[in-house]
Formats: structure tokens, sequence, C-alpha cells
């Protein structure tokens, strides 16, 4: 059986090479026809590259290399309107279909290979992942599929540093968040505690709102004014607003964030009041898009340029040492630059130094960065970044240095409406 496939397999590999050789002569086409003296054959090249659509993004070239000033102007826009597209399709939901009795850890496995999304199973015991479980779901985004797990005394956390989705028994009894889920995103708000805030009997009242990505999802930083949330209770028409109305926050996600945590308050002249409605918005820097730029023989790539679609990275400086343990050390510094007019580069950049690092030895083996980093220098669209990595049991001078940059960011507006959240007091437990 395995022979009589191998031709199919050939024939297959064969077509896809056939069909990207295709694509290939088709966009150098395109671009040749952008530098056309007629206004109007320009105008269908344009029109043509974009029908081609969002696969052509990494045949396009730079388009300070290109000659012709309307073939520049052309190739921007056609990258910004297909850039806009590819950030579209990563936000619509991932999407399980799945019927049948399966086990928990199987029920993963399918959640998995569906939707690109990684969950983490390590902490259950094997009853748990024994499990059975009836489903009959038709195209249910990933966050309902999830919820579906969680449904008896399981629950799903990111990992701090990693931005790993885990999947663990509950630890408390404490009340189980309201949710809601938007497109590849689910927000939830824990409990309101209220407490007495003062002599005028007025009620403070707290909680903690997140805001989860799907795991295949890198959000890079948050930005929420509190003046656009609003509470209503139940016995009143009136929409309180926040404690801290002119307040606008900012918050970097930072190693490995997939969850973003809002903290809000409000004062209240209801005190009796057992549950509470929030809603109001909030914005995701997201990485819409992550490509590896990779440098072989790192020792060798010293003022080497690699770009992928608006950022270029370039390799500065290379230096080796001996370490102690008679292993060695490396330090890369890179300069890393994003096209103004193709990404957004936010003047809040801290996200870029949490970007992932790794070198690949010739044996094909990883190894992050653990070392830290030291930051060179900040610009305007560039920051500069020494890497340092540590007691490498192999010489890092013939080590591919590999560099994940989002190639696509992209401001994602949130709406936020969760209805039936219980307030409990401060000091009661919340079970």
């Amino acid at each position: 059986m395995a022979t009589a496939s191998c031709p199919a397999v050939a024939s297959a590999q064969s077509s896809a090479i056939t069909v990207e050789t295709d694509l290939r002569l088709q966009v150098r086409a395109e671009i040749r026809r952008l530098s056309d003296s007629s206004r109007s054959v320009r105008i269908q090249a344009e029109e043509a590259l974009l029908k081609l659509g969002t696969n052509v993004l990494p045949l396009l070239p730079p388009p300070d290399l290109l000659k012709s000033l309307s073939a520049r102007q052309a190739i921007r826009r056609v990258r910004v309107r297909l850039e806009h597209d590819v950030a579209e399709q990563s936000l619509r939901p991932s999407t399980v279909t799945l019927a049948g009795e399966y086990s928990v850890e199987d029920f993963v496995l399918e959640i998995e290979k569906q939707t690109g999304n990684s969950i983490l199973t390590s902490r259950l015991a094997r009853p748990e992942l024994d499990r059975k479980v009836n489903l009959s779901l038709q195209e249910t985004p990933f966050w309902n599929a999830v919820r579906l797990l969680e449904a008896d005394d399981l629950e799903v956390e990111f990992e701090r540093e990693t931005g790993q989705l885990n999947l663990k028994q509950c630890v408390s009894r404490r009340l189980k968040p309201v949710s809601a889920v938007d497109r590849a995103f689910r927000i939830e708000a824990s409990a309101f505690t209220s407490q007495n805030a003062g002599a005028d009997k007025s009620t403070l009242l707290s909680s903690q709102l997140r805001i989860l990505c799907e795991p295949r999802l890198r959000p890079l930083f948050l930005r929420y004014r509190t003046s656009d949330f609003g509470l209503s209770m139940h016995a009143s028409k009136n929409a309180i607003e926040p404690f801290n109305s002119g307040a606008t926050i900012e918050v970097p996600l930072g190693n490995g964030g997939r969850e973003a945590v809002l903290s809000l308050s409000f004062l209240s002249g209801e005190s009796t009041a057992r549950q509470a409605s929030l809603h109001g918005k909030a914005v995701l820097l997201v990485a819409a898009s992550e490509q590896p730029i990779s440098f072989r023989g790192i020792g060798q790539s010293k003022s080497v340029s690699r770009r992928r679609g608006g950022v270029t990275v370039t390799v500065n400086e290379v230096r080796f040492e001996a370490s102690r343990s008679k292993h060695h050390n490396a330090r890369v510094q890179l300069k890393v630059n994003y096209d103004l007019g193709a990404n957004a580069f936010e003047s809040h950049q801290t996200w870029v130094f949490h970007n992932r690092v790794y070198l690949v030895d010739p044996d094909g083996h990883q190894h992050t960065m653990n070392g830290g980093f030291n930051t060179l220098y900040q610009g305007d669209g560039s920051v500069g970044i020494e890497y340092l990595f540590e007691d490498l049991p192999t010489d890092p001078a013939n080590c591919e240095f590999v560099y994940v940059a989002p190639t696509l960011l992209i401001n994602v507006e949130i709406p936020i409406t969760l209805r039936d959240i219980p307030i409990v007091k401060a000091d009661s437990k919340q079970e």
C-alpha cells in the first residue's frame, strides 16, 4: 500500500510546486505592468494582484527596490489591502465540527487538529483524560468547544511565561466568571466585590475583566478608557460610571501573553443589588501574522538583512566567547525596522522585546535565548536589541539564528456586554 501511494504523493507535490511557480510568474508579470506608461494598464495590473489573493503577500517585493514611482505606490496599496484581508481572516473564530462520544483526551486532540490551537493536558490524571463526552458540534467556535471541556470540574488557564493554554482541575470553589465570545476572543468577568465606600453609604464595586485570545493569536498591547465602561443594576435603569472615569489605561502584555486583564471599579448608591450588567469596549493590538526570519550560519551573517512583509531584520554584530563550563556564549545584535506605511508601529514598543528568538544547531536542536537581552536604542519605527545565549553545548557560529517577527499588526476593538454578573460582599467567600 505504501508503494502504491508514492506516485500519488509525488504527483501532489509536483502539482503544488507547479501552482507556486505559476503564481510567482503571474506576480512578476503584473509587477512589470505596474510600470507601464498607460494608466489603464497599471490599474488592471493592480486589480489583478488583488484578485490573486493573500497568497501573493510573500511574493511582493519591498517597494524601495522598485524603480518606478507608480509601481512603488501600487505595491504599498496592494500590500495594505491584502494584509487587511489576512487580519480579518485571522480574527474569525476557528471552529470545531465533531459528533459522537469522545474521551476528553481525544476531544482535545480533535480541537487542536481542527483549529490549530494547542491545549496542554499534562496536569490531568488518567481518569479525567478518559472521561467520556457526548458531542454534537457543527462549526462551533473554539471557545465554545472549550466551554464543553470545562463543563464539570475542569478549567483552562494560560501559562504566564509561555502563553500555553492548560486544561486543569479547578483548584477552588469560587464562582465561575460570566463570559461571552466575540470572534476569536473570550471575554469574562469575575464576580463584583462590594464594600462600603464612606459615610455617604455608597458602595464600591470592583471586578477583573479578562480578554482571552485563541492561542494561535498573539495580543501585544491593551488600551482602554474607563469612561467607555458602564454598569447597570437590575433595580435601576441608570448606568453607573466608573470610579476613575477619566483614566486611560495602557498595558503591554509581555512574554507569552495570550490574555489581557482589566481592573474596573464603580461607585454605586445601590447596596442591595445581587447582580449587575457590564458594557463597554477595549482595544487590543494583535499580531495577526508572524513569520520566522532566519540567518543560516550566524557567524557569517554580520550586516546581513532579511525582510518579511513590512519588517526588516539586520544583524549588526555577532560575538562569541567561552563560558565557565567550557561551553559557548553568544551575543547577537539586531536592528528591527517596521515600515510605517505597511504596519502601524505603535509608540509603545515594549512588545518588540518579547518576540521569540532561538538558535538551531546543525543537528536540528533548538536553543532558546537564556541570557536575557539589552536594549541598544529605540527610534521611530526601529529598535536595536542585543540577545544573549549562554552555556551553549555547540559552536554557535555554525547555528541558524531565527527571529520570529509579527509582520502584520492590527488594532482590534472588542465590544463587551456581560449580563447577570454576581455581586458579593468583599469579606465573603465566593462559593
